[in-house]
């Protein structure tokens, strides 16, 4: 059992709505190269970056974030901030079929993401992850779903995670 647990979170569609902003200025995809070549579009958009909507809070400070974004960290620094999210290291991946446990194993006890593929990636790299729910990923059979960001919350599925995995 842990004392204090290092929680790691991702950024986009766990803390911001990535998605919805792309689709506001975009439309809806029809192909995923075509997502990649938008989004490098925006590297430099400060004012897209900065201003994403919050979509979730916590209530515990994280012992990091880690992102697969390729804009400036100044850009998301300056929206944690913003939102009242508390200041804490961002680790960023520029490669989209990079893996983050690369970035952050050892540093964290669990981690959150909203994406199927990262959540794999980190387990079969030996980090936990929980999935946060997300409607793209409902229907992904997984006993590591959490609903929300609470404390209580990621310590409980930190927990089952850890009966489930031991």
């Amino acid at each position: 059992m842990v004392e204090k647990l290092r929680i790691g979170l991702d950024i986009d569609d766990t803390l911001f709505d990535f998605w919805g902003a792309y689709i506001e200025a975009f439309g809806e995809p029809r192909a995923d190269h075509i997502v990649t070549k938008n989004v490098r579009k925006l590297r430099r958009n400060k004012t897209f970056w900065e201003n994403l909507k919050k979509i979730r809070d916590i209530d515990f400070v994280p012992e990091l974030y880690c992102t697969k974004r390729i804009n400036s960290k100044r850009f998301t620094r300056n929206s944690l901030e913003k939102n009242g999210f508390p200041i804490r290291p961002v680790y960023q991946m520029y490669y989209q079929k990079g893996n983050k446990a690369d970035m952050i194993k050892g540093l964290v006890d669990i981690f959150v993401d909203d994406s199927i593929s990262n959540y794999k990636d980190l387990i079969q790299s030996g980090v936990p992850c929980l999935l946060i729910d997300s409607p793209w990923n409902r229907s992904f059979d997984t006993p590591h779903r959490i609903y929300d960001l609470s404390y209580d919350t990621i310590m409980k599925g930190y927990n089952e995670f850890r009966k489930c995995n031991d």
